[in-house]
């Protein structure tokens, strides 16, 4: 566009363009023995140096953008690989940049199971994720080393370490009708990766889908991950 009008133009009011106000003090600082007329070889020179310096500007804002999940877009990629997060199919920049917050937001929050839901619902889409399904307490099993008799008559048998079926917890997916089993089968790996660092500790979970024949998947992408085993 030339000048001081940006591309692509915006409109409403300015404050000032960034490298018109560069061009001003870098003219300023030349004193009255230069002239400072449009149309001479030093306000040429001193308009090529102010653009220069403002791109340096904007890049700098455009990089800090990077570091904020409402406006990263360059690094948007590198940060759902860094937090094992896969882009469901038709998934927008601004889904991208939600999900992208959502996980971020966990970092602060108790593992609770509605904290995980919501995780997985943003990540996974409402189409993929269904439930969490909790280890029931009434049908618990257990071992804790050396054995013991907890008071109240029931017993934990001898075992290499402390453990118990209530702190595991199942993810229930299902696949949708317009969804490839790649697709599926992505979305599913990614869920170790999005609860790292927000489920407890103590926890362990699996996924399953909630409709057809109970089993397991194998998780070897170089084995058979596309069949399943009956339990």
């Amino acid at each position: 566009m030339g000048g001081f009008n940006p591309y692509p133009t915006r409109t409403g009011a300015e404050a000032g363009h960034i490298e018109e106000v560069i061009l001003d003090s870098l003219l300023e600082a030349d004193g009255t023995a230069f002239s400072k007329d449009v149309d001479s070889f030093v306000y040429a020179e001193r308009f090529a140096e102010a653009r220069a310096i403002a791109y340096l500007w904007h890049l700098n804002n455009r990089l800090a953008n990077q570091w904020c999940m409402q406006k990263v877009s360059d690094f948007l990629t590198r940060w759902e690989g860094i937090y094992g997060i896969t882009p469901p199919p038709g998934a927008t920049l601004v889904s991208r940049r939600q999900v992208l917050s959502a996980v971020l937001s966990t970092w602060a929050e108790p593992g609770t199971q509605q904290v995980l839901s919501d995780l997985l619902r943003s990540a996974l889409g409402s189409n993929v994720f269904c439930y969490l399904l909790p280890g029931n307490s009434a049908t618990a099993t257990g071992t804790v080393p050396g054995g013991v008799t907890v008071p109240g008559g029931v017993s934990l048998p001898d075992g290499t370490a402390f453990s118990s079926s209530v702190a595991h917890f199942d993810v229930g997916l299902a696949q949708p009708s317009n969804m490839i089993s790649a697709v599926f089968y992505a979305l599913a790996a990614s869920i170790p990766s999005l609860l790292d660092g927000v489920a407890p500790a103590w926890t362990t979970f699996a996924w399953f889908q909630v409709s057809g024949p109970v089993g397991f998947y194998l998780d070897n992408p170089h084995n058979l991950d596309n069949e399943r085993f009956s339990s």
